[in-house]
């Protein structure tokens, strides 16, 4: 009840504080966290463009920090209708959009970040994600382009599979089984904690999308080791907007957003590519230990490990929606988005 009171709250205070542009006629207020960085590009690139090309008529403010809504919040704040359009990532909240957090299955078998972007936009046009999303009057606007899980960490360092047994690791959702069956123990925080959670110790390390994450929330800067080629998964974030508000837009206008994103999604791998190039260098000049596993190792774990957690999944959702054709459809994706990248 407390919870549902604050986003009341939260959307009252939406409808008094956003000021609306004079010369706009349609204004979507943006919820995000953390600063810009390289995994915001493509929903400042649409936002930019919009206003552009519409001459200002259309107009997508963009809010960073939580300002308006807290991360894990961000997709009730939707379908309350305390602002149109948020960054939403299933990881923060597992049992709302277990069908989303599907594609963030540690081990699904993408080639790289623009064969899991390929099926990411398959996905999000499946009856299974559009009947999760009706649930909080949402569609998706952008997929949230972004890299491979790896770990940074403080301590020892696990430079084999098996030391990880025992540690205490922040991966939030389904990566946390991941993380389960390297033998260690999962804990969910949110992406802007974890810099005090390992700085106080509170856990030994952190999962995130490589490289530009780390370097965002500053985690090198306590950390004193990094894993390589993990890849454990591929984020499955997105931009969600009121369906009321997509909607309300004009057939030019909707055509126009689909327009900007594709600009919007090459600027994003862009960003990524340039990210790497940027902080890859600077952890190893910082003394960070850079952690590389025996590829066979590695390979003979994610075959031993992959199914056996899908199946797993399938079981805790198949009650809610069709979980094993819809895993069946992902990895028939991913096979010919591999092949179409090759």
């Amino acid at each position: 009840m407390q919870n549902f009171i604050r986003l009341g709250v939260t959307a009252l205070l939406a409808c008094t504080l956003f000021a609306v542009p004079a010369a706009a006629d349609t204004v979507w207020n943006v919820s995000l966290w953390g600063n810009s960085r390289a995994v915001t590009v493509s929903i400042e690139h649409l936002a930019k463009e919009v206003a552009r090309r519409t001459d200002g008529a259309f107009k997508i403010i963009t809010h960073f920090g939580e300002a308006i809504s807290p991360s894990r919040e961000n997709i009730d704040g939707i379908a309350l209708g305390a602002f149109e359009a948020a960054h939403i990532c299933p990881s923060y909240h597992p049992g709302k959009t277990p069908a989303l957090l599907g594609l963030e299955l540690p081990f699904l078998p993408f080639n790289d970040i623009r064969s899991a972007h390929r099926v990411a936009l398959k996905a999000h046009q499946h009856p299974v994600i559009e009947r999760e999303l009706d649930q909080f009057n949402a569609r998706v606007l952008q997929h949230v382009i972004a890299p491979r899980y790896e770990f940074m960490g403080r301590g020892d360092a696990p430079t084999d599979l098996k030391s990880w047994k025992g540690m205490r690791v922040r991966a939030p959702g389904a990566i946390g089984d991941g993380v389960r069956a390297l033998g260690a123990r999962p804990t969910s925080v949110p992406a802007p904690e974890i810099y005090t959670s390992i700085e106080r110790r509170l856990f030994d390390a952190a999962a995130l999308p490589f490289s530009y994450t780390f370097a965002s929330y500053r985690i090198h800067e306590v950390s004193e080791w990094y894993t390589f080629n993990m890849n454990l998964a591929i984020p499955s974030c997105v931009i969600l907007v009121s369906k009321d508000s997509w909607a309300a837009l004009s057939e030019e206008e909707r055509a126009l957003v689909e327009e900007i994103n594709i600009e919007a999604y090459e600027l994003q791998f862009e960003a990524l590519a340039g990210a790497d190039t940027e902080w890859i260098p600077e952890f190893d000049a910082g003394g960070m230990e850079r952690i590389v596993y025996d590829p066979v190792a590695l390979s003979t774990f994610k075959a031993e490990t992959a199914q056996p957690l899908w199946d797993g999944w399938i079981k805790r959702n198949s009650r809610r929606f069709e979980a094993e054709e819809y895993l069946s459809f992902i990895l028939a994706e991913a096979e010919a988005a591999n092949a179409e990248g090759l």
